[in-house]
């Protein structure tokens, strides 16, 4: 389960007893914009937004649509996890259609907000209990090109951590996207503790966007073995 840290947090619940939302205890993502030296507070960043391909949209229909209808939708949104999981954004007209436009369309808000890099911190917890030594992933969809980079971070002994592109200062936190959400964490002989519904074929997706006024942190509930 991932969740937010603020009161009455959004929910998305899916079949395996998981969901993506957005945390009660911790909030998930703040926004930095451009001006300012990035800052835990969110202050703003002096990096330029990536450069996200102006036919995303048309790619991501191109790699999800398996029935040709020139929409993803139904089954085709399990293969998709991050446009599943923002889909009450993305389909505008709510026909349960997402179509090349409508995902053209949350690239420009993205874009719109100059925002470069934004600092989210996400809690994990494993059958209810703080899961420390976990490490999460971000994985961009293929289809906002490659400028827009994955972040990771390892959890602490409370569960949290703060996800970062890398160790450079100006890269402490996670662009502007649609992201895979992949939580591994091997035992001594290398062997991965975590089911492979959350990381190798991972259900879990998240949009990172300014719009979403409980994206400040991300929580992850995981559930069996």
């Amino acid at each position: 389960m991932l969740r937010s840290h603020r009161p009455a947090p959004r929910q998305v619940r899916t079949h395996m007893k998981f969901a993506l939302q957005h945390h009660k205890v911790i909030p998930s993502v703040a926004l930095l914009a451009l001006s300012a030296s990035a800052g835990c507070s969110g202050r703003p960043s002096r990096l330029a937004p990536p450069v996200i391909p102006d036919d995303a949209g048309q790619q991501a229909v191109a790699k999800y649509d398996a029935s040709g209808d020139g929409a993803i939708n139904g089954d085709e949104l399990a293969k998709a996890p991050a446009l599943k999981a923002a889909v009450k954004r993305i389909d505008a007209n709510g026909d349960g259609n997402v179509t090349a436009e409508e995902i053209n369309a949350r690239v420009a808000v993205w874009k719109n907000s100059r925002v470069a890099i934004t600092r989210v911190a996400v809690k994990v917890r494993r059958d209810g209990l703080p899961l420390a030594g976990a490490t999460v992933k971000l994985v961009p969809d293929e289809f906002l090109g490659p400028a827009v980079k994955p972040a990771q971070a390892v959890t602490d002994a409370s569960g949290t951590a703060h996800l970062k592109i890398s160790d450079d200062p100006a890269e402490r936190g996670v662009n502007l996207g649609f992201y895979r959400v992949e939580v591994t964490r091997p035992d001594a002989s290398g062997k991965e503790t975590i089911p492979a519904r959350y990381n190798t074929a991972t259900e879990l997706g998240t949009e990172i966007t300014r719009d979403d006024p409980n994206a400040d942190r991300l929580a992850i509930d995981l559930t069996g073995k």
